[in-house]
């Protein structure tokens, strides 16, 4: 489920309030959500 969230999330499909409602719905953790909303830099190389 973490990994089509985040896919539809990065499309556009889905806004921050879906990917909070998510969380209450049990599919993602926090943390999963927080990884989704603020991904981690990618180093410049």
């Amino acid at each position: 489920m973490f990994e089509r969230l985040k896919r539809l999330y990065n499309e556009g499909k889905l806004d921050e309030a879906a990917i909070r409602n998510a969380v209450t719905k049990g599919w993602l953790t926090e943390e999963q959500a927080n990884e989704i909303l603020n991904p981690p830099e990618k180093p410049k190389s």
